[in-house]
């Protein structure tokens, strides 16, 4: 008999993008072991700040509608001698950050941007406060579960790949042969759902977001691109276009949704795994 690619063996770490697609994977697993789960696998969702809040909202909606206990990590950075040291700290859905500080924060360290060619801000704000995480359970090694699906090959192959990390990547949808149609059937059926549509994603106007998928979410909700038109000051995420405060004053002279109808340079990450 096939193993039930939802049945977690513990130590594991259950990657919660905030998503619908991750959100999907954790109530399968849920389902897989009876709705609790074993008390060596958990569930980690990292704040970087900049999630939209209806993302927050969706987080907790599944904490406390499935019942399930989600741990909610934050990047931040104290103090050290003459730097600054990276540290996580553990937060919830009510003190969570709301106005991109972890984020802020990263970028103050660092004093520079991340950009598409160093994307500093995943590993830094997702995947090394979900490991300290970990590590601070006394794990040395475990498995991360992620919400790669089966119409995502390549992406699955390239996270699955093995590494030198102190876990395992497994991504049990895959595995499953589970499809994008079929996460979006099981939330249409749902009694609650992320209330956003498929266009915005979790993190707001994340430079990987194609230019017209950030002016179009812009024409919507402008107050979204002043934290990154402020990092921008002296510096900026792409050379390859306009500063987050020039898209904003063509969307404002300009309301009206023009040709740039097609998106097609987004580029992939990890944040919404």
């Amino acid at each position: 008999m096939t193993r039930n690619p939802f049945l977690v063996q513990g130590p594991a770490s259950v990657s919660f993008s905030g998503g619908r697609t991750s959100a999907y994977m954790l109530r399968q697993i849920l389902d897989a072991h009876g709705g609790t789960l074993p008390p060596d696998v958990i569930v980690l969702f990292a704040n970087t700040g900049k999630e939209r809040l209806e993302t927050l909202d969706f987080v907790h909606e599944c904490e406390t509608r499935w019942s399930v206990p989600i741990r909610w990590v934050e990047y931040a950075s104290e103090p050290d001698g003459d730097g600054l040291a990276h540290v996580t700290r553990s937060v919830t859905y009510e003190t969570a950050s709301r106005e991109g500080e972890p984020f802020a924060a990263l970028i103050r360290a660092r004093s520079f941007l991340p950009n598409p060619i160093m994307r500093f801000c995943t590993s830094e704000l997702k995947i090394r406060p979900m490991g300290k995480a970990c590590r601070a359970l006394g794990w040395d090694h475990w498995t991360n579960l992620i919400g790669l699906r089966a119409d995502e090959p390549r992406r699955v192959a390239k996270t699955t790949a093995p590494t030198r990390q102190r876990w395992d990547n497994e991504c049990p949808l895959a595995r499953a042969g589970v499809t994008v149609a079929d996460v979006a059937a099981y939330w249409t059926a749902s009694p609650f759902d992320l209330q956003l549509m498929s266009h915005e994603g979790n993190c707001d106007l994340c430079f990987l977001k194609g230019r017209a998928k950030i002016e179009r979410i812009m024409r919507a909700r402008p107050d979204l691109a002043t934290w990154w038109a402020e990092q921008e000051e002296d510096k900026t995420f792409r050379k390859d276009r306009p500063t987050y405060r020039r898209m904003l004053e063509n969307v404002q002279a300009s309301p009206m949704l023009t040709g740039l109808d097609i998106d097609d340079e987004t580029m992939p990450c990890g944040c919404t795994d």
